[in-house]
């Protein structure tokens, strides 16, 4: 009958006009980064801006429905004269939205770093070491495509031995689109150790760093 075929067909074009769901936002990110690091100071062997050592950077996140994110990363360290330095590092973080642009991100994590570390003088210079580190970040979403990592700031110390090594950091995001980004950062870092001799027996300058990176979502 006609009113069928109508009423069929009507229900047909209301199922073609009702919108598609959008995309579930993606959850995990995958980046690498590649950063050399050059001496902050004169230190008795090393001078100043001369390259300390190369790393690469290898971490996975998720971010979670009630603003958590967790991640993990590994980092080998290549240093000047044929040494290398691993880190093992997991994270909790959380997302503080402060407005519609600007977000304030604090984490705890807990890391693992050994082969040449150089952390403990006096006793075994090459000691695997166990740490705790402390990060607030602060995050400006200048546009669509843009974001100024404002500032980055690490609180990190070993759980067994005194391994002071504070560091700030600012940068820039660019958001290819909704899945892939690239990054460019520059930070600074200080360090005081166990050692008795100058300039790490107090919190003094170690390093400082230019990073590349790309970060893709799914």
């Amino acid at each position: 009958p006609l009113g069928v075929c109508l009423s069929m067909a009507t229900s047909a074009l209301a199922a073609d006009l009702v919108e598609a769901p959008p995309p579930a936002a993606p959850t995990w990110t995958i980046a690498i980064e590649g950063d050399p690091e050059f001496y902050a100071i004169d230190n008795g062997s090393n001078t100043a801006r001369s390259l300390a050592d190369t790393y690469f950077k290898l971490s996975v996140s998720h971010n979670f429905d009630n603003n958590f994110v967790g991640g993990i990363f590994i980092q080998p360290t290549f240093k000047t004269g044929g040494k290398s330095q691993y880190y093992a590092e997991a994270s909790l973080s959380y997302k503080i939205k402060i407005t519609d642009a600007f977000t304030l991100t604090p984490s705890l994590r807990l890391g693992y770093t050994w082969h040449d570390t150089g952390i403990i003088k006096d006793d075994d210079a090459n000691a695997n070491v166990p740490y705790y580190a402390l990060y607030i970040a602060g995050d400006w979403k200048v546009s669509k495509q843009w974001t100024w990592n404002v500032f980055n700031f690490r609180y990190r110390n070993a759980f067994s031995t005194t391994w002071e090594t504070p560091k700030l950091a600012t940068g820039v995001t660019y958001n290819i689109d909704s899945t892939n980004a690239v990054y460019a950062s520059v930070g600074y870092s200080w360090k005081k150790t166990d050692t008795i001799s100058a300039p790490y027996n107090d919190l003094a300058g170690d390093k400082w760093n230019i990073g590349i990176g790309y970060k893709h979502s799914l």
